[in-house]
């Protein structure tokens, strides 16, 4: 199955590719965010889908023992990756960071804005 339509970006990432590229970090506001809960971006467990929005994983992560570990286990100190796309700024990379600052109760967090420019650099 394919990407959900809010972030098919019309082209494929590799995340080494993108931490490769040595951005910047800023304090950005998670309200700019926003839209970001409630794209599927992961698959719930015991399924091979695009199924899983962070906002459900947020509100039954007891039903996501192996997403839940994850956000457990990650740095906050790693900015995510963002990606301005129709209208608002998308997560390339670092959704389960993104649900541990919510779950938090965190207002900002650490991004780094990938352009347009950037894409030939991070393509698979």
């Amino acid at each position: 199955m394919g990407r959900p339509e809010e972030i098919n970006f019309g082209f494929k990432h590799e995340d080494e590719k993108i931490w490769a590229l040595n951005l910047p970090g800023e304090e950005v506001e998670l309200s700019i965010l926003e839209d970001n809960l409630n794209i599927p971006y992961l698959e719930k467990e015991g399924t091979d889908d695009w199924n899983l929005t962070p906002k459900e994983l947020i509100e039954n992560f007891q039903n996501e023992p192996t997403h839940y570990a994850r956000i457990q286990n990650v740095s906050l100190e790693y900015p995510i990756k963002i990606y301005f796309f129709r209208g608002s700024w998308k997560i390339l990379d670092g959704v389960h960071r993104y649900c541990k600052a919510i779950m938090e109760g965190r207002k900002s967090i650490m991004a780094c804005k990938v352009n347009k420019d950037m894409i030939p650099k991070i393509l698979k």
